[in-house]
């Protein structure tokens, strides 16, 4: 790796064991490990391009359980040995801190934390980490690097849900903001209502990472004392930050969760083409995939001219200037894929 002055970019991705129960219901894949697996492959590639193409100052590793490269099939073999040729570090990591109480919905969301610890590992302590979701487009990398707090902060986003939406359907408690808060005014600090860490994006130094792990674990073990779970890292990241155990500085000037397309509620962004970074939850399964597929098929040259420039980018990403037109092409793309996969399953079976 280079200097510790150069950011450590941490992508994370775990693959799940045969016979493992998982959903995720923004990842538009089926129920097969392999095939959720080469879905967030394709998403971290495309992340990858954001950075790479356009000659990005930084070091980049992604933190995975991988060991049999031939169970992700052909396609995640393909996409992994793309992924390497970019200069990307595998990081041999095992899932450590999986939920407490068995839930498959976002089973992996606490991943982070086993990622956060073998990335931290034997780095200065005076170098920037930024551990993101794989589904995130770099827009403005320098612009967001400039936004790194100092230590013990840790930088990440966060979500102004309302005070009582649920945000997946966790349980009886912690589902929501106030149930955060109602946690923490149980466990003795009563601050109102609290802020909602977004797991997309985390930043810090080595040793302010290591404590946030830690304060999680705290955490895990004092609600298990009383029966109780949190099971994903937004949870029990937005508990931590209710009761001062991490002290988390928002970074939603620069990065944002974006939702795209016309199937979502949420509010829209005043100038997202002045952001650092874009959460793209909704474009696993059509930009960030369509990006991927043009890497692998040596079709990047248009990529990499967009990457150049954010009024493209956000039109290759679904971010700015669609439309009924761009809508329907969309669609078109995501059948066409569709048909392509069934016939290539069915050749497999054949």
């Amino acid at each position: 790796m280079s200097t510790q002055s150069t950011p450590l970019v941490v992508q994370y991705l775990y693959v799940h064991e045969q016979g493992e129960a998982f959903h995720y219901p923004s990842a538009r894949s089926s129920s097969s490990a392999a095939r959720v697996a080469n879905r967030y492959l394709e998403c971290t590639l495309a992340q990858i391009a954001s950075l790479r193409f356009r000659e990005v100052e930084c070091d980049l590793v992604l933190a995975t359980n991988i060991s049999d490269r031939r169970a992700l099939g052909r396609t995640g073999e393909e996409l992994l040995e793309q992924i390497e040729s970019l200069g990307v570090e595998i990081l041999p990591t095992v899932y450590r801190h999986r939920p407490g109480d068995g839930s498959s919905t976002y089973v992996s969301s606490r991943y982070v934390l086993d990622a956060i610890l073998t990335a931290a590992e034997g780095q200065p302590e005076d170098r920037q980490l930024w551990l993101t979701d794989l589904d995130c487009v770099w827009v403005n990398p320098g612009k967001l690097f400039a936004s790194a707090p100092p230590a013990p902060e840790i930088g990440c986003v966060f979500i102004q849900y309302p005070p009582d939406w649920d945000t997946v359907g966790f349980g009886e408690y912690g589902r929501t903001r106030k149930g955060i808060g109602e946690l923490a005014a149980e466990m003795g600090v009563s601050g109102g209502l609290p802020a909602w860490v977004g797991g997309e994006l985390l930043t810090g130094t080595p040793g302010a990472l290591r404590d946030l792990v830690a304060a999680s674990e705290r955490l895990d073990a004092r609600l298990a004392e009383q029966g109780k779970f949190l099971p994903t890292e937004e949870q029990i990241l937005s508990l931590a930050g209710a009761l001062g155990d991490v002290r988390f500085r928002d970074l939603t000037s620069v990065a944002r969760r974006v939702q795209t397309g016309t199937r979502h509620e949420a509010p829209p962004i005043e100038e997202p083409l002045s952001l650092g970074l874009w959460h793209l939850p909704g474009e696993k399964g059509l930009s960030l995939r369509r990006a991927a597929r043009d890497i692998c098929h040596g079709r990047a040259e248009r990529l990499r001219r967009d990457l150049l420039d954010p009024t493209r980018m956000g039109r290759r990403f679904n971010v700015v200037g669609t439309g009924l037109p761009r809508q329907l092409r969309d669609d078109s793309w995501i059948a066409t894929q569709r048909i392509y996969g069934a016939a290539r399953s069915t050749l497999s079976i054949r």
